[in-house]
């Protein structure tokens, strides 16, 4: 846990140096992976199951051959960044006509893999909203069981709370935020993708329609 406390630390500190668009630790990230599990076969996953939206995808580069495909949809006025992109975050996009007190409204694709065994996908989706709440402190979580294309995931919503950067900058606003974490089993490995959407202003009629198109039209598929 030692090692992990060091890479969140070490990554709210990336953020918080950039303010343009501050996008703290993902959910996937912060889990402590202490349970393995097994998750949905790729027999049990299609495009014919995945939901359709209006807004073009994008598809998130694999790094490997047993990878599952990602897509994410970009609707008008959302575009690429790869400022946080790492072994984790896989992809990213923002809405900077969105911002509002010094945050840029964002979505989060994170992809991580641990080994395939007994258990069920709702472990390691429970964990890891119970690592959010620990390492992040946000409050007012709900969460949802939800389907990706056929894969077991969970939705989940919570605020983050206010962050203090220094007193050089001004503090990181509390942030309303959703993850949808899928559970996917590839042979003797299992994946779990996470797309987090967050904003300061929830409440924004053109955010509201964005951030449930993204989620909605989040899709994880077997490789190849």
């Amino acid at each position: 846990m030692s090692e992990l406390s060091g890479s969140v630390s070490a990554a709210v500190r990336s953020v918080s140096a950039r303010r343009a668009w501050l996008t703290p630790w993902p959910a996937a990230v912060v889990t402590a992976m202490a349970v393995v599990l097994t998750g949905c076969s790729s027999e049990q996953v299609s495009a014919d199951k995945c939901e359709s939206v209006t807004a073009p995808l994008s598809d998130i580069p694999t790094r490997t051959d047993q990878e599952p495909k990602m897509r994410l949809p970009v609707p008008e006025g959302w575009e690429r960044s790869t400022k946080m992109d790492s072994e984790n975050i896989r992809f990213a996009i923002r809405n900077q006509g969105l911002a509002a007190d010094g945050f840029t409204p964002n979505a989060v694709v994170t992809l991580q893999k641990v080994a395939s065994g007994i258990g069920k996908p709702e472990q390691i989706l429970d964990a890891q909203n119970q690592q959010l709440a620990k390492k992040l402190k946000v409050t007012d979580m709900n969460s949802t069981p939800a389907q990706v294309c056929g894969a077991p995931a969970m939705s989940t919503s919570y605020t983050a709370p206010e962050v203090k950067v220094s007193p050089k900058i001004p503090p990181i606003p509390p942030r309303k935020a959703t993850s949808l974490g899928v559970v996917y089993n590839a042979g003797d490995v299992t994946y779990v993708a996470t797309v987090t959407v967050q904003s300061v202003k929830a409440d924004n009629p053109t955010y509201v329609k964005d951030a449930d198109t993204i989620l909605k039209g989040f899709q994880l598929l077997p490789a190849g």
